[in-house]
């Protein structure tokens, strides 16, 4: 590949995706006018890259694809849109191609495919040019995600972007969430958690561009999903609906973990935002084989194993990468199964931000309970400075006793200030 260094970047040879990974954003944003890609709706670098060597590979006739790889039992795999399931679309990929890269369940692979020949129902891939946004032929010296160093999360997600936001700013001071931290959102019904959710992701689009965010929605409502395809811009939506079998809606959560895996090995940092692992534990206890003993609730043991270890991958790594989950738990549903999902779950996580069903019924949102509400290790995750004064605001909120003339108090204190800073000089002043 040679580059003319005139006016603007000319492309004398096809890039192979090592070199357009060396290239400025600027040179890659000028490269893609070449092949028609509008640069401005990738945000990622990686992105913009893999709309590139597409522009490539159009230009010379060729057919270009991506998917996340699913192996099957008998060797080969097939790449899967952004559902994650089975379709007409997908991608073959042979036994000899997932051996030579040493593929695995879900990598993003991107590559040169063709159509199916007369005997043949799929595409298939004939030519791999990336693999998780990565030259394939260094993918191979990748460590397994099992053999990385776990710690405790040491670099904050900021997630304080509007003024006028105040869970996300709640949060960044009451519950931080770090880069590899393992979250549970504890929420009765209509107590809005799915709106925090959104607000996280918006806080995250806003501050936190290099992370790698997916939206998991498991047995939800389809309006539901349709609305956080709408308000979440930069992330990725990966959703099972309630009208759905519940093998699909266990299919769907291995798949997206294992994806995250395989970015967090290239040292990514990824976050997954779940609604909700109490519906996980429901789909896992009607899908698996019965083991024939029973939990109060009517709930298997052996059903809880796979969601704890859907849980149990959030970490920060020693080597680079995290994988953050804030996963939601269901409460007070009058569903003795959901208690016990719950109580499975609760200390298995490092941050817990319990929502108060009184709040949510007087209209007080977000209706967060601050005296419940924490993260393990914070004093890594807050400066010193600040971490005093957050903790001065908790000894007046037990002062306080009463969770509603807390919460409405630190809302009127934040309502009048633009930001966290003037809201803690208010306060130290006061």
């Amino acid at each position: 590949m040679r580059v003319n260094r005139s006016r603007r970047w000319k492309m004398e040879t096809e890039a192979t995706i090592a070199e357009l990974r060396a290239m400025e954003m600027e040179q890659l944003e000028e490269l893609a006018e070449q092949y028609g890609v509008n640069a401005r709706t990738w945000r990622r670098k990686e992105e913009l890259i893999l709309a590139i060597l597409k522009g490539q590979a159009e230009e010379k006739g060729v057919l270009f694809a991506e998917g996340v790889l699913e192996i099957l039992p008998d060797g080969y795999g097939f790449l899967r849109d952004g559902s994650c399931l089975p379709g007409k679309n997908d991608i073959y990929v042979s036994p000899s191609q997932i051996k030579r890269f040493g593929l695995k369940n879900g990598d993003i692979v991107s590559g040169q495919i063709r159509p199916p020949k007369e005997d043949e129902k799929y595409y298939a891939l004939i030519k791999v040019k990336a693999i998780n946004f990565q030259d394939p032929e260094t993918i191979r010296k990748r460590v397994d995600f099992g053999e990385l160093t776990p710690l405790h999360p040491a670099v904050q997600l900021k997630l304080e972007h509007d003024p006028g936001e105040i869970s996300t700013r709640i949060i960044d001071l009451f519950t931080p969430i770090g880069k590899g931290q393992r979250g549970l959102v504890v929420s009765p019904p209509k107590a809005g958690k799915t709106t925090l959710l959104k607000h996280i992701a918006h806080g995250l689009e806003a501050n936190h561009p290099e992370v790698y965010l997916i939206v998991l929605l498991v047995d939800e409502r389809p309006e539901e999903v349709t609305d956080f395809k709408r308000s979440v811009g930069m992330g990725e939506v990966v959703a099972a609906t309630f009208d759905q079998p519940p093998e699909v809606h266990t299919k769907v959560a291995e798949i997206v973990i294992e994806k995250a895996k395989r970015l967090v090995e290239q040292r990514y940092d990824v976050v997954i935002l779940m609604d909700s692992i109490t519906r996980l534990a429901r789909a896992y206890n009607l899908s698996m084989a019965p083991s024939g003993k029973l939990l109060s609730g009517g709930i298997d043991p052996t059903a809880l194993y796979k969601p704890k270890e859907f849980f149990g991958a959030a970490r920060n790594i020693e080597e680079g990468g995290s994988l953050t989950i804030i996963g939601t738990a269901l409460i007070d549903t009058g569903s003795r199964l959901d208690q016990v999902v719950f109580e499975e779950f609760k200390g298995t996580g490092n941050m817990e931000l319990v929502l108060d069903r009184s709040l949510a019924d007087r209209r007080i949102f977000p209706a967060i309970d601050l005296e419940l509400s924490w993260t393990r290790k914070e004093e890594l995750l807050l400066p010193e400075k600040i971490l005093k004064r957050v903790w001065i605001l908790r000894r007046m909120i037990a002062e306080i006793g009463d969770k509603r003339e807390a919460l409405e108090f630190i809302k009127e204190k934040m309502e009048a200030t633009q930001n966290n800073e003037q809201f803690l000089e208010l306060m130290q002043n006061e």
